[in-house]
């Protein structure tokens, strides 16, 4: 019974969002209040004790909030400026070949934009672009959703495992653990079994392409195309395990992209691994997407690839431990004192090291003007970045405000043991030592109904680690496997779908995608799986 209570929140919340088509905005608030009655009533948590987890939560989520603030801000900005028009024409002289284009787009250009702006942003640019090019609207989207899961979790300058890793710093430490151990151990094992796997992901959606396409040829075709898309991969994961392990969280997503792009070019233009026959559809390519261009047409490619390259060099230069701007950044923070004489209520938050702030905003800002958007239209653009940033602002406040709260119950009056540790114990008992399968599923669950890595590890990521320590696993596995879930997840996220399907004219097709991207994202979850038992 209090399992079932511990779980209703969130049942709630999920049920809300997929049957209901409730916003996230709107049903984790629900969810919180859902969870505050329960911890008051059930677990006999004092009022004062709830509202102080609450705040904290709320202040936790600042630092995520502020980095989509200024990712969809430079996104916003490149669209009004028609940077984006002018980076997608820059693609369309690459190759005829559509399996090197999906390569080229879908794989390696979404990687980077993953890592520089997260939150969908990746799937809704690539998709249209394919679509521009003459792909069917079913295949642009499926394509660049099935690319769009192995950078994930690191997208958004590594939020999304970041927040994972701050979601468990409590159990890390009420463990015995050393948080830098265990965060370098995580990514460790997330960057090797998502790595290993990840390998398949650029041909597996090729496959896609090529089987959903019918017509003759399909196994040669997917044959052939084997050496190119296992090199692409190599040439993006490689770099992206590294940065992860040396540098942090930031930017493995970029840095795979940024090594791995020119690389793969190089090849295409020397014919390494370039097939002889250019494979096209089958029947005859549907009209490109129309132009809309927006704002100043007459901007380089330099130029509006310039934005993403300081970026890159600046959050590299920020982040290098030798240097010292991570310190004096680090400097300035806002301190939340523990509220309501509730030990373990406070929280630091250091402003200046959140890159939604500097150097992302500051970019965006910059190049605004330097393109020189006029200051009505600028306006414009800020007003929609805090249109399109508010509901999934109050989404995560409310998301991490909930586990707090669990976390918060495990001391109680009530005598028994926290939500969480319900949960986990449950969860133990029914699957025993075969949890390890159930856990990328676990955040592939909530990715899909959430709509967010982010959002799923600060769900998840605390039950991964608490049912670890019950199983007697080691907590880095089971929280890099709620990562790799999360990021599987964005091939069948109802968000994510629906919003690209919007991008490419193809509303109807939504329930189509989710269900025939279902079967790669189970097959790369049962591999994680089996990579993690092997470890």
């Amino acid at each position: 019974m209090l399992v079932i209570v511990a779980l209703l929140p969130i049942a709630a919340a999920l049920v809300m969002m997929c049957k209901f088509k409730i916003a996230p905005g709107k049903a984790m608030p629900a969810a919180w209040l859902l969870t505050a009655i329960f911890a008051g009533s059930v677990w006999k948590m004092a009022i004062p004790e709830i509202m102080a987890a609450t705040i904290q939560g709320i202040f936790k989520s600042l630092d995520i909030i502020f980095i989509i603030s200024g990712a969809i801000l430079l996104l916003n900005v490149l669209r009004q400026s028609g940077a984006i028009k002018t980076i997608n024409a820059s693609f369309s002289r690459i190759s005829k070949d559509r399996r090197i284009q999906v390569i080229v787009i879908a794989w390696l250009f979404s990687g980077f934009v993953e890592g520089a702006s997260g939150f969908g942003a990746a799937p809704a640019l690539a998709a249209p672009l394919l679509a521009g090019l003459g792909f069917p609207p079913v295949i642009a989207v499926g394509t660049a959703l099935i690319c769009n899961t192995l950078p994930v979790p690191f997208g958004a300058v590594g939020i999304p495992a970041q927040t994972a890793m701050n979601c468990v710093a409590g159990q890390v430490a009420a463990n015995g653990m050393e948080q830098a151990a265990f965060n370098a151990g995580m990514l460790d094992k997330m960057t090797l079994i998502s790595g290993i796997s990840g390998l398949f992901l650029p041909l597996f959606a090729i496959a896609f392409m090529i089987i959903l396409n019918g017509g003759q040829r399909k196994l040669r075709s997917i044959v052939e195309i084997i050496p190119l898309a296992l090199f692409s991969a190599a040439a993006y994961i490689i770099p992206w395990r590294l940065t992860a392990i040396y540098l942090g969280t930031e930017l493995p997503s970029m840095t795979g992209a940024i090594v791995g792009l020119p690389l793969t070019l190089l090849m295409i233009k020397k014919g390494v691994f370039v097939p002889e026959y250019v494979w096209d559809f089958a029947a005859p390519a549907p009209a490109p997407l129309p132009e809309n261009p927006i704002g100043n047409n007459s901007i380089s490619p330099v130029q509006a690839w310039m934005p993403y390259l300081s970026m890159a060099v600046l959050l590299l230069i920020l982040r290098i431990p030798a240097l010292p701007f991570a310190g004096w950044l680090a400097q300035v923070k806002i301190t939340l004192p523990d509220m309501f004489h509730v030990s373990g209520s406070g929280a630091v938050w250091s402003i200046l090291n959140n890159p939604g702030l500097i150097p992302i905003t500051i970019i965006a800002v910059i190049s605004g003007l330097l393109w020189k958007i006029p200051a009505k239209e600028t306006v414009a653009t800020w007003k929609k970045t805090f249109n399109q940033v508010s509901l999934p602002a109050i989404a995560i406040a409310a998301s991490v405000a909930v586990v707090q709260i669990m976390v918060f119950s495990t001391d109680n009056d009530a005598g028994i043991p926290g939500m969480l540790n319900c949960i986990a114990d449950s969860t133990a008992r029914l699957t025993g030592r075969g949890y390890l399968i159930a856990s990328p599923f676990i955040g592939i669950l909530g990715t899909f109904f959430a709509g967010s890595c982010t959002v799923s590890n600060i769900l998840f990521a605390p039950l991964q680690f608490h049912t670890a320590i019950v199983l007697d696993f080691a907590p880095e596995l089971t929280v890099a496997l709620q990562n790799i879930g999360g990021g599987l997840g964005s091939m069948i996220r109802i968000s994510g779908v629906i919003a690209a399907c919007a991008t490419v004219n193809a509303a109807g097709k939504e329930g189509k995608l989710i269900l025939l991207n279902l079967i790669p994202a189970a097959i790369m979850a049962l591999l994680a799986s089996v990579l993690a038992y092997l470890l």
